[in-house]
Order: structure tokens, then C-alpha cells, then sequence
């Protein structure tokens, strides 16, 4: 990755794996068929945004991913963040207008994320309405 595109990355959020039972009760958990991946936003006292990730038997993902905690950042180049990158989870768009990719790094997991969305929109309620993710 540039120095350039390095430069230009700014902090996301936190991804964290749980075990299904923490999070399957909470009324705010989001089920994705297409990850076999159950989600849930929490927001704390530090106002950082963290997502807890239970994983299903079906699920595909990359086995780093359904164990290991990520960190998120923004990139404005997505393509030229990925390029010569050990890619674990491929470019894909799940809701229009941001499109994320994984990467390991020294075996830590990093998404990459490219939006023209604001916060507010990421992480406000109805944007998962035309979601290839979150039907």
C-alpha cells in the first residue's frame, strides 16, 4: 500500500467476533444469508463505533474474519488501497454507495472501506432497505 493512500485512511470502526448467544436476542440484530453472519452496531461511552459479529456453520467467510477482531478505515481509492494486497474478503458493494474489501495485514484483519455516504446514513436507521447484505 502507498504512502499516499496510508496517509489518507481514517478510522471506521472496531468488528468484533461473539459467539451467537451474546447478541441473537437483541432486537437491533441484523441477519445477513449472504455471510451466514449476524450483526449488532453497539455505541459507547467513547461514541466509537463497534460491530459484534456471530458467525453461522454456513458461513464462508474467511476463517480470520469469524475469529479475530477487525479495525475499519476509509480509503478515498479503494481499488489502489487493494492493489498488491493479501485480499481475504473480495470488493464487493453491499448497500449503493459503499463498497468494502479485507486485507490481512502481519495476520491482523483490516476492511477497507470506500463510501460517498455519510456517517449518519452508514449508521442511521432504513439504509439497509436495497442491501445485497441485509435484505
Amino acid at each position: 500500500m502507498s504512502k499516499e493512500i496510508l496517509q489518507h485512511m481514517t478510522f471506521h470502526h472496531i468488528g468484533k467476533p461473539v459467539p451467537l448467544d451474546v447478541i441473537k436476542d437483541d432486537i437491533s440484530t441484523r441477519y445477513s444469508p449472504l455471510f451466514d453472519m449476524y450483526t449488532l452496531d453497539r455505541l459507547n461511552e467513547l461514541s466509537l463505533p463497534i460491530q459484534l459479529h456471530a458467525f453461522g456453520e454456513a458461513s464462508e467467510l474467511h476463517e480470520i474474519i469469524k475469529q479475530q477482531s477487525h479495525v475499519a478505515f476509509k480509503v478515498s481509492n479503494i481499488r489502489e488501497a487493494l492493489k498488491g494486497q493479501e485480499i481475504i474478503m473480495p470488493l464487493y458493494e453491499p448497500f449503493s454507495g459503499y463498497q468494502c474489501a479485507m486485507i490481512l495485514v502481519n495476520r491482523q484483519p483490516i476492511e477497507l472501506i470506500e463510501t460517498s455516504l455519510s456517517e449518519r446514513e452508514i449508521w442511521g436507521d432504513g439504509l439497509f432497505k436495497d442491501s445485497k447484505l441485509y435484505p
